[in-house]
C-alpha cells in the first residue's frame, strides 16, 4: 500500500458526503420549481439514497416524498381578494367650510362727553343684560351743581336789571312827552313877541335831551335782555352737562367691556367706559377663499360648529363681502345667528355651508381615480376589474355623486388602484363580510 493511499474508512466516508451534497442540490432544485409552478406549501426532499452516519435507515426512508405535490399544482393560484362597495342611491349635501371668529353684529360704544369728572358709582359689569336707558354709571356731579347754583343767583340779579332797565325806559318816555309839550308850549309864542328865541331853543335842546336819555335806557334794557340770554344759555349747558353724569345705554343688550373704574378721572377722548352689543346679536365672520366665496349668497343655511359643543348652530348667510383682501385672496361672510348663552365674542368657530343638495347614485370618494383629468372607477362585473369612465356631480364629506357610468347596485373596488388593475379576476367581497380582503 501506498504511503498517500486514504485508508478504506475514510474513502467510504468521502462518497457518503459526496452522495448527500448530490441529494441536497436535487432538493433545493425542486422547491424552485415549485415556487416558479405557484405552489404554496413545502416540497419535501425525497427518501435519501444513503444513511447518514448515526442516522437510522428507517427514519430516512420514512421522509415525505414529493408524490404530494401534484395535487397542490392542480388547484392553481386563487384570485386576491378585494373590497368591494355597491353604489347607492342616496342624497348628497355639498358644503364649504370656513373659519372665524363671533362677533356682535352690531356694537354700541358709551362715553363720557363731560371731561374732568369723576366716577362715582358703577351699576353693571360686563357681561350684565341692560335695556335703553338703564343708568350704567354716574359721574360727581358737585362741581357742576355749584356751577348752575352761581347761573341761577347771576339769572335773578339779571332779572332786577331788567326791571330797573324797563322802569327807566318809562321815566325817559315820559321826560320826552314832557319836553315835547314844553317846546310846543314856547314856539308859537316866539312869533307873538311873548317869549324869545332863546327860550324856544332852550325848550327844544330839552326835548332832544330828553328823546336821547330814552334810546340810552332802551339800549341798557337790551343790553339785561341780552345778559339774561346768555344767563339762560349756561343753565341749559349746566343742566345738559348734569344729566351726562348719568351714563345711560343707548340700545338694548349686552356689556361687552367696562374700562371705568370709581375714582377714574373720565375725559372726552379717552376711549369709551362701555362696550354693548346691541340686542344680543351675534354672529360668525368668517374668511372663505375667492373661488368659495362666488358660491356663497344671503340667505343660506349654515351650520356653525362651536368648541364644546356637540350641537351645530343653524344660521343664515347675512352679507357676503363685495371685495378680496389683496394678499390673502379671501373674502368675509356674515352669517347671522340666533341668541345663544354659550355665544362669546371672539370665541372660534367653524361654520359648514350648505350650497347645493341632490338625490342620486352616489359611491365612496375614494373609488375614484383619475387619467389626467378624467375620474373612472375600477366596477367588477363577474370577478373581473373594468375601469368605467364616470361623470361626477355634487360631493360631501364621504360620498360623490355619479351623474352617469354607473347604476344603483353597482359594485366597484372601495379603494381604487389597490394592486388591481383593469382586466384583473378579483374576488369581490362586500363589505360587512370578515375576510382578510385586500383595501
Amino acid at each position: 500500500m501506498r504511503a498517500n493511499a486514504l485508508p478504506r474508512p475514510t474513502r467510504k466516508i468521502d462518497q457518503t458526503m459526496t452522495k448527500f451534497i448530490s441529494s441536497l442540490f436535487k432538493g433545493v432544485a425542486l422547491i424552485a420549481l415549485g415556487a416558479a409552478a405557484g405552489l404554496y406549501g413545502p416540497v419535501m426532499l425525497g427518501p435519501l439514497p444513503f444513511a447518514l452516519p448515526g442516522l437510522p435507515a428507517a427514519e430516512v426512508a420514512s421522509t415525505p416524498t414529493p408524490s404530494a405535490a401534484p395535487s397542490v399544482m392542480e388547484e392553481g393560484p386563487k384570485a386576491p381578494t378585494i373590497r368591494v362597495v355597491g353604489a347607492t342611491a342616496r342624497e348628497i349635501i355639498e358644503t364649504v367650510t370656513a373659519s372665524g371668529s363671533i362677533t356682535p353684529r352690531e356694537e354700541a360704544q358709551l362715553g363720557a362727553d363731560v371731561a374732568g369728572l369723576l366716577v362715582e358709582e358703577l351699576f353693571f359689569d360686563v357681561g350684565d343684560v341692560v335695556r335703553k336707558g338703564d343708568v350704567l354709571a354716574r359721574l360727581d356731579r358737585s362741581n357742576l351743581e355749584l356751577q348752575l347754583a352761581q347761573i341761577n343767583a347771576e339769572a335773578a340779579q339779571n332779572e332786577a336789571n331788567l326791571a330797573q332797565a324797563q322802569s327807566q325806559v318809562v321815566d325817559a318816555d315820559i321826560g320826552v312827552k314832557q319836553a315835547q309839550e314844553q317846546y310846543d308850549r314856547i314856539a308859537p309864542l316866539v312869533k307873538s313877541g311873548v317869549a324869545s328865541k332863546a327860550q324856544r331853543d332852550n325848550a327844544r335842546n330839552a326835548l332832544d335831551s330828553a328823546i336821547a336819555r330814552a334810546a340810552s335806557v332802551r339800549q341798557s334794557v337790551t343790553v339785561v335782555e341780552s345778559q339774561k340770554a346768555v344767563l339762560d344759555a349756561r343753565r341749559k349747558q349746566t343742566e345738559l352737562q348734569l344729566a351726562k353724569t348719568e351714563l345711560a345705554s343707548p340700545v338694548d343688550g349686552i356689556v361687552m367691556a367696562r374700562s371705568a373704574t370709581v375714582g377714574q378721572v373720565v375725559s372726552g377722548g379717552g376711549g369709551p367706559l362701555f362696550v354693548i352689543a346691541k340686542d344680543q346679536a351675534f354672529e360668525l365672520a368668517a374668511e372663505v377663499s375667492e373661488q368659495e366665496l362666488a358660491r356663497l349668497s344671503p340667505g343660506m343655511t349654515v351650520k356653525v360648529n362651536l368648541p364644546g359643543r356637540g350641537e351645530p348652530i343653524v344660521g343664515q348667510v347675512r352679507m357676503v363681502s363685495p371685495q378680496v383682501d389683496a394678499r390673502s385672496r379671501l373674502g368675509t361672510v356674515k352669517v347671522s345667528l340666533p341668541q345663544d348663552p354659550n355665544l362669546r365674542n371672539g370665541s372660534f368657530a367653524r361654520g359648514e355651508f350648505e350650497v347645493a343638495r341632490a338625490s342620486g347614485v352616489a359611491i365612496p370618494g375614494s373609488a375614484i381615480l383619475y387619467r389626467g383629468l378624467e375620474p373612472f372607477v375600477q366596477k367588477v362585473v363577474d370577478g373581473r376589474v373594468v375601469s368605467t369612465p364616470v361623470t361626477l356631480g355634487l360631493r360631501d364629506n364621504n360620498h360623490v355623486q355619479i351623474l352617469s357610468g354607473l347604476s344603483e347596485g353597482d359594485e366597484v373596488v372601495s379603494r381604487a388602484g389597490t394592486f388591481v388593475a383593469d382586466g384583473d379576476e378579483v374576488t369581490p367581497v362586500r363589505e360587512g363580510e370578515l375576510t382578510g380582503a385586500t383595501n
